[in-house]
């Protein structure tokens, strides 16, 4: 039998979502203030450890990172530093222009003595909290191939003069591991560029590692092969890159319309595309792009590069790269040579729970991928009810289209409109709306909805007038989250994890928690720009029951 939504008691899906307190700009001619986030054991939050760690190999600072929240209540000057500890530390200094929780990046220096569990205090102003970085053991291993050429080995993605790293360019070789650790593997710089990994290993013969490229290829380079020499410790092994001869053409922005949902604060995905037109008078290598926008070192943009096998009309599609930070509409300038063109880019604010038309999600019930539900939005009119419009949600769990809830966002305030008889088995339909998200206000924040009175009959007795309402409190704000499905183990950043219970009014004005009589509540993670990811309900014990719903995709546009 086919579920709905998890919400408590019924099969409507409570959505709620938390929150990033709104900035405000203000000036810099002064020490900042302001206090590190953390749980209540001393813990950073969020606790986020970024690159790998081994003994005897120095830090990268672009690299080696610690992630951190400050809620700042004065900008101007910080300066976030740790302790010393097994020989390195981690430190961050920068000018805070906006009150409210800010993420820092502590960048990481020195070499670390000694495998193990090291524990760092970060401090900032008069706060401090903790958080842990695991140093391993470097692992011992050989390249195949060593020391000749390299075998086996791939080489991916476009190399031309003047062009610029991307995910795309790779090398993949194979290493022969006899002690397990972790092992960085880098090559030479070469024509501006160089390739690397680093990484834990087991044991074994003949694993493949992708080498990623970074850097940029000088507009200067001749074409021709390059050869690049990859390193393992002591052993050594070589592989040829052919940067190719660019080709030649003019771009064309007619028609180009942004795909995907763009919100500030959320970084772009593969989906984030734009297509263009090309007309290719010269066939060869290709680098195109748009310039960087909303910040000049830190905004986004668009890119793609490869081969033109032939001249004449083609359309390239435009990969989006970095961050938006600010809701605006942008005109971006594509760049292919000389040629220009531009087109705009909207950007919309933080959304937890987007609305927008044909985004869809898809879900699972206890780990059953037989048991599942697509819910979506469609290009339909607003549901006006009680002065306002919200918009309907559709779903779908194999037995035909339904309704699947009512929503709508005002200010810092997300409300749904729904059956509050038919969620808490009134005698009678009770319609009303609720806020189940408030987006200005931080972690541990509690509000309640207000009370909803009708009447329940439970024979022989008679009915029974009650009134009930819904409490509601963040447990966790911004922190990593993983949904383990059938189709796979996705960490979800930026997670909201919102607790629900319901409430009895047992005399004028006083209420009572109702969880030990109902036995249950629910608890429901949201990931800033993708909305609802994993939805459980919980007995009085705290013990999770059966019903557990779990994202499998979701498309956002």
């Amino acid at each position: 039998m086919k579920k709905q939504l998890i919400f408590l008691l019924a099969a409507v899906t409570v959505i709620v979502f938390s929150c990033q307190k709104e900035l405000s700009f203000e000036g810099s001619n002064q020490p900042a203030q302001g206090s590190l986030q953390s749980d209540g054991l001393g813990d950073c939050l969020p606790k986020t450890v970024n690159g790998t760690y081994t003994a005897g190999i120095e830090l990268i600072p672009a690299t080696n990172t610690l992630s951190v929240q400050v809620n700042v209540t004065r900008t101007g000057n910080y300066t976030v530093t740790t302790d010393t500890v097994n020989g390195y530390y981690f430190r961050a200094t920068g000018i805070f222009t906006t009150l409210g929780i800010n993420n820092i990046t502590l960048r990481g220096y020195g070499t670390p003595f000694a495998s193990g569990t090291n524990n760092f205090v970060v401090k900032f102003d008069s706060s401090v909290c903790d958080i842990q970085v695991t140093v391993t053991q470097p692992g011992v291993g050989t390249l195949a191939g060593a020391p000749g050429a390299c075998a086996p080995i791939a080489v991916n993605g476009n190399y031309a003069p003047g062009a610029t790293m991307a995910a795309t360019n790779t090398a993949i070789v194979a290493i022969n591991v006899t002690t397990g650790g972790n092992l960085n593997i880098r090559t030479d710089t070469v024509a501006g560029i160089w390739f690397s990994y680093s990484g834990n290993f087991g044991v074994g013969s003949n694993q493949s590692v992708t080498l990623q490229a970074q850097g940029s290829i000088p507009s200067t380079e001749t074409a021709g092969p390059k050869l690049f020499t990859v390193k393992l410790g002591s052993s050594t092994c070589t592989f040829t890159v052919i940067v190719a001869t660019p080709s030649a053409g003019t771009v064309n922005c007619t028609g180009a319309i942004p795909m995907g949902l763009y919100m500030a604060g959320v970084a772009m995905e593969a989906s984030d595309t734009v297509r263009i037109s090309v007309n290719v008078t010269t066939a060869g290598s290709y680098t195109i792009t748009t310039d960087t926008l909303d910040s000049p070192t830190d905004g986004f943009w668009f890119s793609a590069s490869g081969v033109f096998t032939a001249t004449g009309n083609t359309t390239v599609t435009l990969v989006g790269h970095g961050t938006p930070h600010t809701a605006n509409t942008y005109t971006f300038t594509v760049k292919y040579g000389s040629s220009t063109c531009t087109f705009t880019c909207t950007v919309v604010p933080t959304d937890y729970f987007p609305r927008t038309t044909n985004s869809n999600w898809s879900y699972e019930f206890d780990d059953d991928a037989n048991d599942s539900l697509l819910r979506y939005v469609k290009n339909i009119p607003p549901l006006s009810a009680g002065g306002n419009n919200f918009t309907i949600f559709m779903q779908n769990s194999g037995t035909g289209e339904d309704t699947s809830g009512y929503y709508r966002r005002n200010s810092g305030d997300y409300s749904e409109w729904f059956d509050v008889g038919g969620f808490l088995s009134y005698d009678n339909p009770l319609w009303g709306e609720y806020i189940f998200l408030k987006d200005n206000v931080p972690a541990g924040t509690v509000w309640k909805s207000s009370g909803f009175a009708g009447t329940i009959t439970i024979p022989p007795a008679p009915a029974q007038n009650v009134k009930t309402r819904i409490s509601s409190k963040i447990l966790q704000k911004d922190v990593p989250i993983a949904v383990n499905a059938s189709t796979g183990n996705i960490t979800y950043q930026n997670v909201i994890v919102v607790e629900e219970k319901i409430e009895l009014e047992v005399a004028p004005g006083i209420w009572q928690d109702m969880t030990a009589i109902l036995d249950q509540y629910a608890v429901s993670y949201y990931a800033r720009g993708k909305g609802l990811i994993l939805a459980e309900v919980y007995n009085a014990a705290g013990v999770l029951q059966a019903g557990k719903q779990e994202i499998r995709r979701s498309y956002v546009y």
